[in-house]
């Protein structure tokens, strides 16, 4: 028993509606490959990618509000936010029945993502505060990453220490860029098969083979911070991760250059 398929005899029409329903959440760090992911998944279950539910993106914070629940928006859908677990958004998630899919992506290759993003396409996020597009550009590579790793990490950080928090439940699955990107069917079976579902891996195979339009799944490495970060940028980065008063041990170990020499000696000496 799946989002797409129930037996009807002895259900209610409500009962029978929900279950014919697919309502999905892609709940995803900045940079991590959530426009291409909400897309596969959209195509796959025959559902809406809702891809602008939101009034304003720019700076503020993404949530959900009751308003967005319109009949334009339909009972199958796919969403993707940059959404933190507040108590509000996951009581819309629960009470609208929300199959919420968490993206994560290790923190060094996300800076330097998170850098080409605001270069090419644009520098208001929620993630960091610029309110100077020339001055950023005309700094350094090295100055840029410095500057969202002092200033954008506190927000990453945020956003996984929340969802950190919420417990196991049938309706989260915890997925990774690195994951998708190491082998998608896999990936994507996984999400499918979650939340109930048997996965046509040959239908699956297609979908993946078929070019996706505005996906933003743009370089689709893995580990390219090992030599786009700095030796000063990537100590800075550990330095920020051991320091926090939060034990961050996994997302230290999941940096691509990890595990460093100087990263040892810091981890050791990381205050109680």
């Amino acid at each position: 028993m799946g989002w797409n398929s129930v037996a009807t005899e002895g259900k209610s029409v409500d009962d029978c509606a929900n279950a014919s329903a697919v309502r999905v959440l892609v709940a995803c760090s900045v940079k991590s490959g959530s426009t291409y992911v909400s897309r596969i998944l959209a195509r796959y279950l025959d559902a809406h990618f809702a891809d602008s539910i939101l009034d304003y993106y720019g700076y503020r914070e993404q949530n959900l509000q009751e308003s967005h629940f319109t009949p334009a928006l339909g009972s199958r859908f796919v969403l993707h936010l940059h959404i933190k677990p507040y108590p509000p958004n996951l009581k819309l998630i629960e009470q609208h029945r929300i199959k919420v899919v968490y993206l994560w992506r290790n923190l060094g290759d996300t800076i330097l993502s998170l850098d080409n993003h605001i270069l090419r396409e644009h520098w208001e996020t929620s993630a960091v505060y610029i309110d100077n597009d020339a001055e950023y550009r005309n700094r350094s590579r090295d100055a840029r990453h410095k500057f969202l790793i002092q200033y954008g990490l506190p927000w990453l950080i945020s956003f996984h220490l929340g969802w950190r928090r919420v417990r196991a439940c049938e309706w989260l699955i915890r997925c990774k860029y690195e994951e998708m990107v190491r082998d998608k069917v896999a990936f994507f079976s996984r999400i499918i098969q979650a939340h109930g579902m048997e996965c046509d891996y040959g239908r699956l195979q297609g979908i993946l083979d078929t070019d996706v339009h505005d996906s933003r799944f743009n370089v689709g490495v893995v580990g390219r911070s090992l030599e786009g970060l700095s030796e000063s940028n990537k100590l800075l980065l550990e330095r920020m991760l051991i320091e926090h008063p939060q034990d961050l041990a996994e997302l230290l170990h999941e940096l691509p250059w990890w595990p460093s020499r100087r990263g040892r000696i810091s981890a050791v000496q990381r205050p109680m």
